[in-house]
């Protein structure tokens, strides 16, 4: 028996002890409205809401829910009695693979298409099962400049045909690439992240919801309101790894397989107001359901819910992304003709990744690439940002004629004006160099906002509005609202003499006040710099914190209602204590020399190594295995300061496959020294 088989006994173990407690009955409930606005009326309940009409909405309850509903007067139909017995009688007649039979066919396609796809782990759940990651490309083994779609399934872990819709996909490219050229030219100008479990304890126990029994599309940060038994705003492990994944990789598309209904669901799922890029957004969701026999329909106007996926990923990352809900069907000819519509439709939708604007941004000094934001400013479309290691960026848009203006703290901001895209093609605006300025520091991602009230008060402000300088623009946080934002993972916040960092205010007519705190994890622990109104400066000291890549601005509660809500944030901007000649203190050269990270780990087939140099000279990067003996040498050579990445496959110095188990990863320069630990799964 392999390493890989006794962790999965095991695992399957705990999975059935984590899940023996007795938890209610579940049912399918529809609620009685007098007209669809009524539905936004039940979101005070906070239920389990999968459909609505009309004069309908339909909620997983249980047995408390039901009474407090009737009780406030709704009437109520049992529709099925037994939900949880429903979903296990669909799994056990339907040909829905097991979390297992996923394993086993990712690990085929992977051994049967090397050179085209690449099976990786971005994470476990916490249960500590894999969340299983296939990367296809033409070059599996090497980092592109190209677009990058993700598409995902499962989470909900008894929705089990978004499973089987992202494998037929993945199957039919990897056996077609050497025949159609359409599949070839997808491959080979993107790459493509297939993720068919996103929730595997909840597959394992068929549960909509994960483990520790929240709801994993009312956990995600952007605009949370602790829906779904969410405690805080990503607060599970399978949420966090997914977040981890999309800040890694430039992802352009995205879509997310769910069973409730039969749309194409496009967001905003949390607001009615549109994002600026609804047009092109709709007019893809019509493609995509005109080929799917699915209907084109927008969140909200569906039903609202809080913290889901597509609209953290839009909202956190300016990628597009979609929630594609079908028919979950027992019969296996039924389930083959969804899987069947919906590739033909990503075929058609994945190859307008590459049709609009795409460049690269780097130093004009050192030439390194750069981690930056890519706004588009007119007409205003939602910001991008380029792929933290490679420096590109991919925005899909419809035909018109763009200004941009790309930043990165550290440098002058750069306008690029008249970029005009036709139609069924990429405009590329080259390399893009940003000059040297240590003097612009400001936030500049948005991770985690706060859900205040903001539909029913009307307050359409946009938190992307409180990155970079100070503006006509902010973000309204509403009454007890908060957002957490980060300053970059190269610039933190450095505590120096004075006031480090200035909180400034939005002008909406009337100063409020807030609570600023600081942290190095965007999830926390939250350390306070003090509280002010209006716009103020603070010191990281008073936390008592060397440096913080993560503030969050909270508001303080006192009543506000209104479009303008809460403490409105316009920015935050860090006071500067280096000068621009100090070339040592420029943010895109590392501070220190390290080993960064090992990912994924546990690894399958491929390890990615980062490590990162803050003066010139020799680097050894070696293998060993868990008896000492050397395995491997990944680098021996002479670095200048920058960052890297590099690749091991799993094999020995001499090209031999090694064996599944723990391997140590020793980093060596002629002032540090670091080891770490990885496991290869076979």
């Amino acid at each position: 028996m392999t390493v890989a088989h006794r962790i999965s006994l095991l695992l399957l173990f705990v999975a059935c002890v984590g899940f023996a407690k007795e938890t209610p009955s579940i049912r399918l409930v529809e609620i009685r409205i007098e007209n669809h606005d009524e539905v936004y009326a039940l979101n005070q309940y906070k239920l389990t809401i999968v459909d609505a009409g009309e004069n309908f909405a339909r909620a997983l309850m249980d047995d408390r829910e039901i009474a407090m509903l009737e009780n406030a007067g709704y009437h109520t139909t049992i529709v099925i009695e037994d939900y949880q017995t429903y979903k296990d009688e669909i799994f056990q007649r339907g040909f829905y693979r097991t979390y297992t039979q996923v394993y086993a066919a990712l690990d085929s396609f992977a051994g049967a298409y090397p050179d085209i796809c690449r099976l990786d782990t971005i994470g476990f759940s916490v249960l500590g099962r894999a969340i299983w990651a296939m990367r296809v490309t033409d070059n599996p083994s090497i980092e592109e400049h190209e677009p990058e779609i993700r598409l995902a399934g499962n989470i909900h872990g008894d929705e089990h045909i978004g499973t089987e819709i992202t494998l037929y996909f993945l199957r039919y490219i990897l056996a077609n690439y050497a025949t159609d050229p359409q599949v070839q030219a997808l491959i080979e100008n993107n790459e493509i992240w297939i993720l068919p479990t996103l929730n595997p304890d909840g597959k394992v126990a068929n549960t909509r919801r994960n483990a520790n029994n929240v709801d994993l599309n009312r956990d995600n940060g952007y605009f949370w309101d602790a829906w779904g038994n969410s405690p805080a705003p990503m607060s599970q492990i399978e949420n966090r790894v997914l977040a981890r994944h999309l800040e890694e990789n430039n992802i352009v598309l995205e879509y997310n397989y769910h069973s409730a209904a039969q749309y194409v669901n496009y967001p905003w799922d949390y607001h009615q107001a549109d994002p600026p890029d609804s047009q092109h957004i709709i007019t893809l969701s019509q493609i995509y359901a005109s080929l799917s026999n699915l209907y084109a329909i927008n969140g909200y106007d569906w039903y609202q819910i809080t913290g889901s996926l597509q609209d953290y990923t839009i909202g956190t990352s300016g990628a597009f992304a979609w929630t594609i809900e079908t028919m979950q069907p027992s019969a296996p000819s039924s389930i083959d003709q969804i899987c069947y519509n919906n590739r033909d439709a990503l075929l058609d939708v994945c190859a307008r990744t590459g049709w609009g604007i795409n460049g690269v941004v780097k130093n004009s000094v050192t030439g390194s690439l750069l981690y930056a934001r890519v706004e588009f400013t007119n007409p205003e479309r939602i910001d991008i940002y380029t792929d933290p290691l490679h420096g590109d960026f991919h925005k899909m848009v419809e035909p018109g004629t763009y200004t941009l203006r790309i930043s990165a703290n550290g440098y002058v901001p750069k306008t690029i004006e008249n970029i005009d895209v036709p139609a069924s093609t990429s405009v590329p605006v080259g390399e893009v160099r940003l000059v040297p300025d240590s003097a612009y520091h400001y936030a500049f991602r948005v991770n985690i906002t706060k859900y205040a009230a903001h539909a029913e008060q009307g307050n359409k402000t946009q938190p992307r509005h409180v990155l970079g300088p100070p503006d006509s623009l902010f973000f309204s946080l509403g009454q007890n609202g908060y957002i957490v934002v980060d300053m970059g993972p190269g610039t933190p916040i450095h505590n120096s003499a004075g006031n480090d960092f200035t909180v400034v205010e939005g002008n909406d007519g009337t100063p409020e006040g807030y609570e600023v705190f600081a942290s190095n994890d965007c999830y926390g622990p939250w350390l306070s710099c003090g509280s002010a109104t209006g716009t103020a400066s603070f010191d990281l000291m008073t936390a008592g914190l060397s440096t913080a890549r993560y503030i969050k601005v909270v508001d303080d509660g006192s009543p506000s209602t209104g479009a303008y809500a809460g403490f409105d944030l316009d920015a935050v901007e860090v006071t500067p204590h280096v000068q621009v000649t100090e070339l040592a203190g420029w943010p895109d050269l590392p501070a220190r020399t390290m080993l960064g990270a090992l990912y994924p780990n546990p690894f399958t087939r491929q390890l990615r190594v980062s490590y990162q140099v803050a003066v010139s000279g020799p680097v050894s990067l070696r293998i060993y295995d868990a008896l000492g003996r050397h395995v491997s040498t990944l680098v021996d050579a002479v670095r200048a300061p920058g960052y890297y990445t590099v690749t091991w496959p799993g094999r020995d110095d001499q090209g031999r496959k090694v064996l599944a188990g723990v391997y140590f990863v020793r980093f060596d320069t002629d002032d540090a020294s670091q080891v770490e630990k990885t496991v290869l799964l076979r």
